[in-house]
């Protein structure tokens, strides 16, 4: 069975290819990996900018916008409005394949030819919610990312569903939630993680259908 370890030449941790990854690179006819598993997947969400945000100008209709692209990156980039609009023709960006060039070079031209939404999401479906990125449904909301469904969350991540949320992740159904992490239909909860069907609750961790706990883990219908 062939096997190979080899060290990561971006963070220099040793990593294994198994013999099965051997028989893919070998059906794809490309080389063997010299980025590790964790590395080569930091490269290939690379593009996925959901964090970080940048004031710049719309490059069609020249007003003043929030995007996820720096204006100094070589990205043509729209606003919502005008993205979505008839105002320009995507096809007129088509190109001629070339066969004798590398296709990611290739790529790489075309997408700093076509604009570019300034951010990801249903931009009508946004009241009061400038700052946030990868989301619909949402009404003042600030620093908000990849949620849906949501009335006045600040500083989170993956939220659905939930109303006043601050410094929250992976919140599904809540309200009146703070610094927790992965909760589901639950009401006033603070500095909690994977709790469901609670309300009230501190510093816990792992509680189902509980109420007025504090630095509890793993209860049941307490």
């Amino acid at each position: 069975m062939q096997q190979e370890t080899k060290n990561c030449q971006n963070c220099k941790k040793d990593f294994t290819i198994e013999s099965d990854d051997f028989a893919f690179y070998e059906k794809m006819k490309v080389p063997t990996p010299t980025f590790c598993p964790d590395c080569r997947l930091q490269r290939r969400l690379a593009f996925r900018n959901e964090r970080t945000l940048y004031k710049r100008k719309c490059d069609l209709c020249g007003k003043d916008m929030i995007a996820m692209y720096d204006k100094d990156g070589g990205i043509i980039s729209y606003c919502g409005e005008c993205w979505w609009s008839d105002k320009w023709d995507a096809l007129s960006f088509g190109q001629d394949y070339d066969f004798s060039r590398p296709f990611f070079e290739q790529f790489s031209e075309l997408l700093r030819k076509v604009p570019h939404q300034n951010l990801v999401g249903i931009f009508s479906t946004w009241i009061n919610t400038e700052y946030a990125n990868m989301n619909h449904e949402l009404k003042n909301c600030y620093w908000l990312f990849n949620s849906d469904y949501d009335e006045n969350c600040l500083y989170s991540e993956e939220v659905e569903h939930s109303k006043d949320c601050v410094d929250t992740t992976m919140m599904e159904t809540v309200e009146l939630v703070y610094d927790s992490l992965n909760c589901t239909k639950c009401y006033q909860a603070f500095y909690s993680v994977d709790c469901e069907n609670s309300h009230n609750i501190w510093f816990s961790k792992n509680l189902s259908g509980c109420s007025n706990c504090f630095g509890c883990i793993n209860l049941r219908n307490q």
